[in-house]
């Protein structure tokens, strides 16, 4: 029951901030009601540790032969840290938005609480049937924002063809399900049949943007700092909870090396791209991307707990970056935290994330995961294009540094404490020698032209040749489609009755032929 306390605290705080948007009722009421109900989440998703691990399940729909699944969800060690991140996260976002003007208004706070609330139900959920419904949710919502947020009609394609890739994400997940119950199963991330592991994995990896490599939704247009990173951080952490429950004994196929070769790929070129991006919003796709082939690297090698320090990272060092819009010395170095949190070393936040087994992978993997922590610290320590708060009311300063710092501070109380991952001494050696890389990466960046940031638009360019193979296949699409029209209409139209007749003469023809 405590989950959905959790998530009915968000949802019907959203409902709340909508009510009062329709009544004068002054912004900064608002505000504290939607703070409100962040802390009251918070406090509720701590209150977990005293009864995990749980369930909750809603009644069955009927027919029950159709509907073999409930709906179902858990509270467990995986299930956990999601939730507390996710958490953390709007808190912070809330906490933030005095510094953002623009976006101060009861609507954006509702969709953030609103998103927080579908991101405790993903993180939960203890089944196909459950996930999918939630990924639903989130997809025809990002559908909707994206729509609603460009122009033309080739930025709408773009969003549709976004759209598509996620919907057979969950044609994967669906096609995993009805393997499991194959063999016999009955499904839920428990019990889960070893034959659809890498289906599972290759659904996530699909819907990350990992497997095959491609940018898994449209350029950022409007979503920018507070709904936008709510929705990407979200989004992808609601993905990388399912390779958390991928079972260790599906992984012995002729395809993992297969997979893992995308994967390592995926984290070498979007750890590139993001070290070079000229900011972090403009990078923020990179970073989603990179995350996730580390996570999926991570569940590919036996070790899922990896995959959830790698999505707690995601949402805890990425939020507090991305929310970061306010020049401050102090604030900066706080955020440099994070890269500890990034670097594997004991007792970090994913300290416990190389514990399986790379083989050959390892030296490249080490790369990638230099490349993400350099780009981060670049990123961290970026002077100019930031606002200032100097002018504001001390609360309103008080209130944006408590934000970036809560993030922070959770980045540390997942290393110690709340779930299986926690205290772990970790591949040292190998955090070792990522930490030597990272700051060779981070001394050459001034000094050497090739690792110098690129210009915004490089960085577009370089997002659509990616994305250029799946260009020509959709071409190849619309010009099948084009064909097959043809042919509709002229057999639908006058000549119709003609052609049939031809047709069926020379079907009758080549009958004739066979007779004897």
């Amino acid at each position: 029951m405590l989950i959905l306390i959790s998530s009915l605290l968000l949802f019907s705080t959203a409902l709340v901030l909508m009510i009062l948007r329709m009544m004068p009722t002054n912004a900064r009421t608002a505000w504290l009601v939607a703070v409100g109900g962040g802390m009251l989440t918070l406090v509720s998703v701590f209150a977990w540790l005293t009864q995990m691990p749980f369930e909750f399940a809603l009644p069955a729909w009927q027919p029950q032969a159709l509907f073999v699944n409930p709906i179902l969800f858990r509270a467990d060690e995986i299930s956990f840290p999601f939730a507390l991140s996710i958490s953390a996260l709007t808190l912070a976002i809330l906490l933030t938005a005095v510094a953002r003007s623009a976006l101060t208004n009861s609507f954006t706070w509702a969709g953030v609480l609103a998103l927080g609330g579908l991101g405790l139900l993903a993180m939960t959920a203890n089944n196909p049937f459950t996930l999918v419904l939630v990924w639903a949710a989130l997809d025809i919502t990002e559908l909707l924002a994206q729509l609603r947020s460009v122009e033309g009609s080739a930025q709408n394609e773009k969003v549709v063809i976004s759209f598509s890739t996620r919907v057979f994400g969950i044609g994967l997940l669906l096609w995993a399900n009805i393997v499991s119950l194959a063999s016999g199963s009955a499904f839920n991330f428990q019990s889960i049949s070893p034959n659809a592991g890498l289906y599972l994995i290759a659904a996530a990896g699909l819907r990350l943007g990992v497997l095959p490599l491609h940018l898994p939704y449209s350029d950022e247009s409007t979503l920018r700092r507070g709904f936008g990173t709510s929705f990407r951080l979200i989004s992808a952490a609601s993905s990388l909870v399912l390779l958390a429950h991928v079972p260790a004994g599906s992984l012995v196929s002729g395809l993992t090396p297969f997979m893992l070769v995308l994967a390592v790929i995926a984290a070498l070129y979007s750890g590139w791209m993001w070290l070079r991006a000229p900011d972090e919003l403009t990078g923020r796709p990179y970073w989603v991307i990179d995350l996730a082939a580390l996570s999926v690297i991570s569940a590919l090698s036996g070790n899922s707990l990896g995959a959830v320090a790698w999505g707690c990272a995601l949402i805890l060092v990425g939020g507090s970056l991305f929310l970061s819009s306010i020049q401050h010395v102090w604030l900066n170095r706080v955020l440099l935290l994070g890269a500890w949190s990034l670097s594997s070393l004991p007792f970090s936040l994913t300290a416990g994330a190389w514990l399986g087994a790379l083989g050959f992978f390892s030296p490249f993997v080490i790369v990638a995961q230099a490349l993400l922590i350099a780009g981060f610290i670049r990123h961290a320590l970026r002077p100019a294009g930031r606002d200032s708060l100097e002018d504001q009311p001390i609360w309103m300063r008080t209130m944006y540094l408590s934000g970036i710092v809560l993030l922070v501070a959770f980045q540390f109380l997942l290393g110690f404490i709340g779930w299986n991952g926690a205290l772990q001494v970790g591949a040292w050696f190998h955090a070792l020698a990522a930490s030597l890389l990272t700051a060779g990466l981070v001394w050459a960046t001034p000094r050497l032209h090739v690792l110098n940031p690129i210009r915004a638009h490089w960085v577009g360019s370089a997002a659509s040749g990616v994305n250029n193979i799946y260009q020509n296949l959709w071409a190849v699409y619309r010009v099948l489609e084009g064909i097959s029209q043809t042919i509709i209409n002229t057999l639908e139209g006058e000549s119709g009755i003609m052609w049939t007749l031809l047709f069926l003469i020379l079907f009758i023809s080549y009958l004739a032929q066979g007779t004897p």
